[in-house]
């Protein structure tokens, strides 16, 4: 083991003991080359990468750093393009070049999750797109109608003695936690009414599991306050480049709004007319960038400055 006594001033100077430091360092990297290297884990697994996307994604929003967001955007690229069987199958696990092991309920709900943040960062239609088909691909795949829940793996799985499910926080939040949020923000952006009631499901099904130990079901908790409210639908419409909306985008990532919903509307993008048809009416005012504050289905005034946003969002925020 390594050590020097007294401090780096007690020893010919900084100089020296930098010297000295890094002989000791070479020595010590010699020996340790001719033993065996401990295995490496190398692999890449998607709900991981799902969990990190949404991290990135939020931050690029609340630090405005847009690095962050490309980042994910990156991620996001990878696992669609690597990590889905022909079919369009969600796998778990990337190494080697290989992509293998049908994807689990964490793997769908964490990876959605990353995209619904990755859409909110970058206002890119496609990530709302490829969110949608994940949802209806982790209905069909895990959801357990007689109980309202997702199990653990999906019907096209190895058959075991029982499939399980999973609603408890551990390292790593629950499945079936972030799967309702997601349910709940996809259903209200999209007007899917359908995906809302499951997620209500699944929060009922858990309610006394929840009373009891509540600090075991935090994620769970999260899903609850977005589906009691108050939540709203703040939707931006104008041209990205145009440095108005530029700043409404700003105003609304930088502050903390975890019950709002930021939606960007690109005229032009015929994507809202088939996965937000509720929103494609929305347009901007005269030509110019347009916020539209809504709350349970009813909006307010558009407003055309950011003044005017900002003062909505301090009410919100308060």
């Amino acid at each position: 083991i390594l050590h020097l006594e007294g401090s780096r001033s007690d020893s010919s100077g900084i100089a020296g003991t930098t010297a000295l430091l890094t002989r000791c360092r070479e020595k010590l990297h010699a020996a340790r080359a001719k033993r065996p290297r401990p295995p490496k884990d190398d692999k890449i697994l998607t709900d991981w990468n799902g969990l990190m996307i949404a991290a990135l994604a939020t931050g690029a929003q609340a630090l405005q750093m847009p690095e962050y967001a490309a980042a994910a955007e990156r991620a996001a690229s990878f696992i669609l393009r690597s990590l889905r069987a022909r079919d369009g199958r969600l796998l778990h696990r990337y190494r080697n070049g290989q992509a293998a092991i049908p994807g689990f309920i964490d793997d769908y709900a964490f990876f959605i999750r990353g995209l619904i943040e990755l859409y909110q960062a970058t206002g890119r239609t496609e990530h709302l797109a490829a969110a949608c088909s994940l949802a209806e691909q982790m209905i069909a795949l895990f959801w357990d109608d007689a109980a309202g829940a997702f199990f653990h793996a999906g019907s096209d799985a190895e058959k075991l003695i029982a499939r399980t499910k999973e609603f408890q926080d551990g390292a790593i939040p629950s499945g079936n936690s972030v799967a309702a949020l997601d349910l709940l923000q996809l259903g209200r952006m999209t007007g899917r009414r359908d995906w809302e009631e499951k997620a209500a499901r699944l929060i009922a099904a858990n309610g006394a599991a929840v009373a009891g130990m509540p600090t075991a079901y935090a994620q769970m908790l999260i899903a609850l306050d977005f589906q009691l409210g108050p939540t709203a639908e703040i939707v931006l419409a104008g041209d990205p480049a145009d440095e108005t909306m530029r700043a409404m985008v700003r105003a609304v990532q930088s502050r903390f709004l975890p019950n709002a919903l930021l939606i960007v509307r690109t005229p032009g993008d015929a994507a809202y007319d088939t996965l937000m048809p509720d929103v494609a009416a929305y347009e901007p005012l005269d030509g110019m960038a347009t916020a539209y504050l809504c709350r349970n289905f009813t909006c307010e005034m558009p407003v055309n400055t950011v003044e005017e946003l900002e003062k909505k969002l301090e009410k919100m925020s308060e």
